[in-house]
């Protein structure tokens, strides 16, 4: 009824958050530091990194739980909104922070501006905060997530045995016949 399909609604969004955002995100993070760590690159891809940041960035901002009309009753629903909102604010925190990332190391590696190593270090800094954040935000999130998929199994489990039951009946009623 009305009540599931918000609920269903909400757990798509978390669905779709881990996978166009926080995936896709970690698969870039990996390519940043393996090109970082290759010493022999002199022409990094950091207009291809910033590239896709973006695109990360885009796909989280098109997930918007405030859309979401949750019964202030159902209080586990209501605070997975509610942390589902904080991680999709912290992710594109991070995602900005990461750009300004590569947008200074290719500065610092073009030689066209003179970028301190401190600010690099202070960028980094943001950045570390920002995944601590989002991954304490992200755990409240899947908590809840499990709990809610722990439950949809539970009321599957619990159909499929009253068609058991029903069937039996059925089936006894007809071969008393």
């Amino acid at each position: 009824g009305m009540q599931m399909d918000y609920r269903q609604t909400l757990i798509n969004m978390v669905d779709r958050f881990n996978v166009t955002a926080v995936e896709e995100f970690k698969e870039i993070e990996l390519k940043i530091i393996a090109d970082s760590k290759s010493i022999f690159k002199k022409n990094k891809d950091f207009d291809g990194h910033i590239e896709k940041l973006r695109k990360c960035k885009r796909a989280a901002q098109r997930i918007d739980p405030r859309s979401v009309g949750v019964s202030p009753a159902d209080r586990e629903m209501a605070e997975l909104k509610e942390h589902l909102q904080r991680c999709i604010v912290i992710f594109n925190g991070l995602c900005d922070d990461y750009i300004q990332f590569q947008t200074a190391l290719r500065a610092k590696s073009s030689g066209e501006e003179k970028i301190k190593y401190s600010e690099i270090r202070h960028i980094n800094e943001k950045i570390r905060c920002a995944k601590a954040n989002l991954n304490e935000q992200l755990i409240e999130v899947n908590v809840r997530y499990a709990d809610f998929n722990e439950l949809a199994r539970e009321e599957e489990d619990e159909e499929a045995l009253d068609g058991v039951e029903y069937m039996t009946y059925e089936a006894l009623k007809r071969s008393d016949a």
